[in-house]
């Protein structure tokens, strides 16, 4: 190792290793780090050498090609990477994994607005599975509601851990709006308009707001499958009581005739 190579075992940064693509850079570093969500995410950083406006050429390498390169290495099977140019910089952003391209100096703001994005486009996903579970028992719950034999124990108790739930995701989404819907920075900044390229791109406010509404409809049926599973059993308590106060009285007043006619037959 030169004296000028940089140290892989400082930062979290680490050289060009398996599974990284080829071609590349030899001072390309791979830097991993955990989001909120406790998941991985793999930032790949590339310094380039040319640069014209917003076309990136690393060693007189093809535009096209290596972009390629980027997108196939940052995409996954579920979803495509979004691609942004930006003032002589490259980013190719996907779920658990991204790629910077651009000049050493650009570095530090391109890496900090891109985990940042990834922390809150994580935990955004998360959210939008569990609305999408919850989301899935709606029509279930609704239809049992209208059964009353349907009202059990179990069932009620099922029905208070998913409204639990959907108040749990209401919460992080509530969280997460003002980052999601923050306004443009004055003056803007590269890391900035980093961010809201990669918002817009993602389509970050629609999603907040289909998740959103997931889970108030699913908190609100939620709720008041609660509420009528509760007052059938305690109808059904009542009208037990009811039928044992009947009961009662009719032995009582079996035992009343009875006595009645014991003390009529006595001399």
């Amino acid at each position: 190792m030169n004296a000028e190579d940089p140290d892989p075992t400082s930062s979290g940064h680490q050289p060009i290793a398996l599974g990284m693509p080829s071609g590349l850079p030899a001072n390309t570093l791979l830097r991993r780090v955990f989001l909120p969500t406790g998941d991985e995410f793999e930032l790949l950083t590339v310094p380039v050498a040319e640069s014209e406006g917003d076309g990136i050429t690393p060693r007189g390498d093809s535009q096209a090609g290596f972009t390629t390169t980027l997108r196939d290495w940052v995409g996954s099977s579920t979803m495509q990477p979004v691609v942004v140019p930006l003032y002589g910089c490259l980013v190719v952003q996907g779920p658990g994994r991204a790629a910077v391209a651009g000049h050493l100096e650009q570095h530090a703001q391109l890496e900090l607005a891109v985990i940042d994005f990834a922390g809150v486009e994580s935990e955004l996903r998360d959210a939008e599975r569990r609305s999408s579970v919850l989301i899935d028992a709606v029509e279930a719950d609704a239809a049992g509601a209208a059964a009353t034999e349907s009202h059990s124990p179990d069932h009620r108790a099922a029905l208070a851990t998913r409204y639990h739930e959907a108040v749990a995701v209401a919460r992080r989404l509530a969280m997460l709006a003002p980052a999601i819907h923050a306004p443009p920075v004055h003056p803007p900044t590269l890391a900035s308009q980093l961010g809201e390229r990669l918002r817009d791109r993602t389509r970050l406010v629609e999603r907040h707001q289909l998740a959103t509404e997931r889970v108030e409809l699913a908190e609100r049926v939620a709720d008041s499958c609660s509420q009528r599973a509760l007052e059938t059993a305690v109808a059904r308590k009542q009208t037990g009581l009811e039928w044992t106060i009947v009961v009662l009285l009719v032995v009582q007043t079996a035992l009343l005739v009875v006595d009645l006619l014991a003390r009529r037959g006595t001399p």
